[in-house]
């Protein structure tokens, strides 16, 4: 098992972005009896929670008398509770009222929330210790039960006090009863309400002696009245929409005993199967606790957790009356850094109420911080920082050291006692050590408050530019500090929309200051910069000592200027006018066009004047929206008070509007990169067909080819640099003769043995000495010795087979009878394990074969995903036949959600996969469609394999490609087992054809002995012919190319074609100039329904842009042409 950790550990598996699918049956979750198999005990793979570019901007100045109280709490089910800036932040100025005048809408921090507030999605908030499960995650975790399933989530208070306000957050609509309650006799095996370790329906006692069973509920008492709320629809913030009313107020503990602290809990009946509460995904914020309790018709009544993974999204304001803990007001929050050695100073500012002697913090109160950094948890006490008061109350500091390596996380608190002996613990909060992905890029894109489409703009608009770059968000980066800003670039471009990151005159400076007295470049494009610092304040003065004076040369400027009349000088359309003073602006003499509609914008543009900046744009009344200032130094600083990105039009067709037309865009880049005089390191592109993952035995060299261009200039050398056994060898790459970029090499393996590791890069310098690598390639060696024309590959989990701790749950004796029936049928096969050797190189294991029969069993450590990653897609890329069954497969790739595939997968574009619903466990299968596995067996019902010993089913169901269409592929199975009709549906597909490929949703070892023969036998007669079996029973009559699917596409799109007759095949792509942009010269072709793969690059490799293309095909005398639209 070490080895092959070793191996995991080394490969970067990237999930993909995926979409929920909501039109699709609504399932059960199927509980097992086993106890010794469960998920959650093996170690897989999660994806990361995704980083949301559009976060709000938060307010950065808060009234200090709005903070400086301690009487009212958020509290989330973790005991913890949010700071009271983040409160107000969130609930408005008077969110820690006490008065009870009901519930405060969501404040709107600035003009943009109004229009981002519909599709917004959801993130992490480390503040609120909380963290959105996935949308599909929500749907599998807690979409199921019916009506009366309940839901209990348990609450501790820092003393007695008032439950005034209960917040809730939903998943779907529907109908729910609420009520608080004391903390019921649940509290025997969880004193503090954490249901963790108390299985689903498990919560009882046994009388000590006997075998009487107590069963036990987290509700006690009931404390306000059960009250119907009706919940409207999706949920994903703590507005008002999410006020649940739980029928009135109640009081928790003594009010005469402070000591007297009582958990509670906030009740809420589903009235039937939704609506379905959003889900705190824990294992995204490493918590091992849930206070989310589960119980109803769905349990028998019984009681337990949900799931170890989830808690509900609930938020509850308490008051405390008569004695109230240390208020956390607020804590600061460094940013994410490329730091790896550092000390940061955290501030919190601290509140307590004054005791008779007028004190409120003193020697009697307890004040403690903890950080955790690289594992180790460091504590202390705070220290008074000169800001605090007579009384106390103030800020307090505490120093977190640190070394650690990118990839690491530092998570800090503060835990509180005050001389009432009463608790407080605040929200975890986290900053990250990060690195650049493109550490040589001359250029850094920071971008502030950006709005996601203006983003996708610009992002796009710089790709086109042919440089390199890197990237840093500050609102999911927390921010930005001087170990980014002064990393090494020589430029910085600065955009958003109302950015927090750039002083205006003397706010906090991270870096920028002192980047451009090294000599160094800095652009800002903002339309909102002034609103970023004071929306409130409309005509600004600057004066030398002002950071925009100092660095840009601005003396003044207008925030969203109006004229007399009160009627805003710019709207969403508006034309800047270049003043031909340099390379950025000259372009644009005639003028720059902007329609911020085009990308759901709004336009805010601002004026400024110039104090020794040169002006360089001007709008239509020759305002000043533009200046350069060039330092004494060299450096330049550029201000743009308009959104750039807003230059954008429709793309219009033949009347069609095909997306974004970014051709004004991209110029002004263009423009931009020539103007700073920025320089690019080149690119290069590691190409997945080199040598990668388990080789064959004996073997004395690898092949690694890759991709290298200079979008500036000219490559010096393109050469691998690869590592055998630890030490380091470097080899010259030779540029293709056919293909322009494509450099190719053939290593030496010194000294290389069956356990050996090569680990390779792709590096490409160019002629400013610029240097660029490739993320690593890998292979190792293995025994394999190929011998056969047939590869079995097992890929089971090994722990549970014949061998491990509990002896064979399947995987074993599952592969033992696939492998019989082979040999049954007289068949000669190599074996692979997977699980020792992880997935097969192609060029020296898999190209030796005509086929492979994979099964997986329990196969949860997870393998490639990307389509151009997978050796099997290479396999088949090259006509080689694949028979591949799994139940668990797709769970790996998905993280088991319910959810559409994305079509750069090799679920997608291989297994031939749209959609999947995971763990059905159906029983039995029946053939549907009489194709090349499943000729001559009839449509009978098949049961699984009663005889093997298997812990239970976890069957999926699925889509097949072009689902709904006439070009759906055929499934040669599908189920209409109980479990499946209990969906709705008299049956369900679960496999699919597609091309070379037959993939199976359950375990193919499964079926009965005679009906795995027919299906290897099938397999094995149809893989010897070079005709698929699609072909042998319905040849085409006649050429034909079909639409592409998916059109508009991104990044890959697929063209099916027709071939009645033998024939020589050319498929060509072109863009709407006429100019060739690749071409497949397949040769000759035999008679069938055939397809190739456009991956939106050029005949180079290179990336194309967005845009219309269009695909011509020449068969014979046969020639026709379609159209297609790549969108990024």
């Amino acid at each position: 098992m070490t080895r092959m950790l070793r191996i995991i550990l080394s490969i970067a598996l990237t999930m993909c972005s995926i979409s929920f699918a909501l039109d699709k049956p609504i399932k059960t979750e199927k509980q097992s009896t086993n106890t010794l198999l469960n998920k959650e005990n093996i170690a897989i793979d999660k994806k990361q929670v995704g980083k949301n570019p559009r976060l709000e901007k938060a307010e950065r100045l808060i009234d200090e008398k709005l903070t400086a109280q301690n009487k009212v709490q958020y509290l989330t089910p973790t005991g913890r509770a949010i700071s009271n800036k983040e409160a107000i932040k969130r609930f408005g100025s008077d969110a820690l009222s006490l008065e009870l005048e009901g519930v405060h809408e969501l404040p709107k921090s600035d003009r943009k929330d109004e229009l981002l507030k519909q599709d917004a999605p959801t993130s992490r908030d480390d503040l609120w210790n909380l963290s959105h499960m996935a949308e599909g995650d929500a749907y599998y975790y807690l979409g199921s039960g019916a009506a009366n399933d309940t839901f209990a989530t348990v609450f501790t208070p820092a003393a007695p006090c008032v439950v005034t306000e209960v917040y809730y957050q939903w998943f779907s609509a529907g109908s729910a009863i609420a009520f608080g309650a004391d903390y019921g006799d649940a509290r025997l095996i969880s004193p503090d309400g954490d249901a963790y370790g108390v299985a689903r329906g498990d919560a009882h006692t046994v009388a000590e002696g006997t075998t009487d069973t107590t069963w036990l509920s987290p509700i006690g008492t009931h404390r306000t009245t059960a009250t119907p709320n009706t919940i409207e629809g999706y949920i994903s913030d703590w507005s008002a929409d999410a006020v649940l009313d739980i029928g009135g107020t109640f009081t928790v503990g003594d009010s005469t005993d402070l000591s007297a602290v009582d958990q509670f809990v906030i009740v809420a009946i589903k009235g039937g199967d939704t609506p379905q509460p959003l889900a705190c995904n824990n294992d995204a914020i490493s918590k091992s606790t849930t206070y989310t309790w589960f119980g109803g018709p769905w349990t028998e009544g019984k009681w337990g957790r949900y799931h170890y993974i989830t808690d509900n999204m609930v938020l509850v304001k308490v008051t405390y009356p008569w004695g109230a803990p240390i208020a956390v007001a607020s804590m600061s929050q460094p940013s994410n850094t490329y730091e790896t050695t550092a000390t940061r100073t955290i501030s919190v500012d601290l509140f307590d109420d004054e005791d008779e002697s007028g004190n409120a913090l003193d020697a009697n109160d307890v004040l403690s911080y903890y950080y955790v950094a690289g594992g180790d948890t460091t504590t202390g006490a705070l220290t008074a920082s000169n800001e605090v008061a007579a009384n106390g109350n103030g800020i307090y500091t505490f120093e977190i050291t640190y070394s650690l390596m990118a990839g690491d996380s530092v998570g800090y608190w503060v835990e509180l006692t005050d001389d009432d002996n009463l608790e407080s613990k605040s929200a975890v909060q986290y900053f990250n050590v990060v690195e650049p992905w493109n550490d040589a890029a001359d250029i850094l894109l920071v971008t502030d408050g950006i709005d996601v489409d203006q983003e996708a703009i610009l992002l796009e608009a710089m790709e086109n530019s042919g440089f390199i770059f890197e990237v840093w968000d500050v609102p999911s980066h927390k921010g930005i500090d001087a170990s980014v800003i002064n990393h090494g670039w020589t430029n910085i471009v600065v955009s958003g929309w109302a950015v927090s990151s750039v002083p205006l005159t003397d706010q906090y400076d991270a870096g920028y200051r002192a980047f451009v007295e090294a000599g160094n470049n800095l652009v800002v494009m903002d339309q909102d910069l002034m609103c970023g610092v004071d929306c409130g304040v409309t005509d600004w003065t600057f004066t030398e000592g002002d950071f925009i004076f100092d660095i840009f040369g601005i003396s003044a400027g207008t925030n969203d200027p109006v004229n007399d009349d009160g009627v805003a000088y710019h709207g969403d359309t508006l034309t800047v006018y270049g003043a031909d003073e340099t390379d950025l602006d000259s372009p644009w003499v005639d003028g720059f066009d902007m329609n911020h509609t085009v990308a759901d914008l709004l336009g805010w543009t601002d004026l400024v004047e110039v104090g020794n900046a040169t002006e360089i744009f001007y709008d239509e009344d020759d305002n000043v929206v533009g200046t350069a200032m060039e330092h004494s130094n060299g450096a330049k600083a550029v201000y743009l008070a308009f959104m750039p990105e807003a230059g954008v039009d429709w793309h219009i067709l033949d009347g069609d509007t095909l997306g974004w037309d970014l051709t004004q865009m991209s110029e002004f880049a263009d423009g931009l990169v020539s103007y700073l005089g920025a320089v690019s390191p080149p690119m290069v592109d590691l190409e997945g067909t080199s040598t990668k993952f388990g080789v064959a035995s004996g073997i004395e060299s690898a092949f690694v080819e890759g991709w290298a261009w200079d979008g500036d200039g000219e490559l010096a050398s393109v050469s691998v640099v690869y590592d055998i056994d630890g030490t380091e060898y470097t080899a010259p790459m030779t540029e293709d003769d056919m293909y322009e970029n494509y450099f190719y090499a053939n290593i030496p393996l010194t000294g290389w043995t069956d356990e050996s590791t090569c680990s390779y890069q792709v590096s490409a310098t160019d002629d400013d000495g610029l240097t660029s690598v490739t993320a690593f390639g890998q292979f190792w060696g293995t025994t394999h010795v190929p011998t056969a024309d047939i590869l079995v590959m097992s890929d089971l989990y090994e722990p549970y087979g014949a061998g491990g701790p509990y002896g064979d749950l399947g995987p074993t004796v599952l592969d033992d009878t696939l492998k019989d029936n082979l040999t049954a049928l007289g068949q000669d096969f190599d074996s692979w394990s997977v699980y020792n050797n992880y997935q097969a190189d192609y060029g020296t294991v898999l190209a030796h074969y005509d086929a492979v029969v994979y099964q997986g069993v329990f196969d949860w450590i997870a393998n490639p995903g990307e389509a151009d990653v997978h050796p099997l897609g290479e396999f088949v890329d090259n006509g080689g036949y694949l028979l591949y069954s799994s139940e668990e497969a797709l769970g790996t790739w998905t993280d088991w959600e319910d959810i559409t595939i994305p079509d750069d997968h090799f679920a997608y574009e291989y297994l031939g996969v749209e959609w999947v619903m995971h763990d059905i466990g159906y029983d039995s299968v029946n053939v549907l469609d009489d194709v090349a596995v499943t000729a001559d067996m009839g449509t009978g019902h098949l049961t699984m394999n009663t005889g093997v010993s298997y812990y239970a089913s976890m069957a999926d169901i699925l889509d097949p490609l072009w689902y709904g269409t006439e070009f759906q592929l055929p499934s040669p199975f599908v189920s209409a087992d109980s479990d499946v009709a209990a969906l709705g549906v008299p049956y369900y597909y679960n496999s699919t054809e597609n091309g070379n490929v037959v993939f199976t949703a359950f375990i193919l070892g499964m079926l009965p002995d005679s009906s795995q023969q027919a299906v290897l036998g099938n397999f094995l007669a149809w893989s010897s012919s070079t005709v698929s079996n699609e072909g042998e029973v319905n040849l085409p009559t006649e050429f034909a190319l079909y639409e592409n699917y998916p059109n508009p596409f991104n990044p890959v799109t697929t063209i099916r074609f027709d071939v009645p007759e033998i024939s020589d095949v050319s498929v060509t792509v072109f863009n709407v100039l006429g100019k060739e942009i690749n071409s497949y010269n397949l040769n000759t072709m035999s008679p069938g329904t055939h397809q190739i793969k456009w991956r939106g690059i050029d005949n180079t490799g290179k990336p194309v842009s967005s845009g219309v293309y269009f695909y011509t095909i020449k068969a014979g005398d046969f020639f026709s042409t379609k159209k297609m639209m790549l969108l990024k």
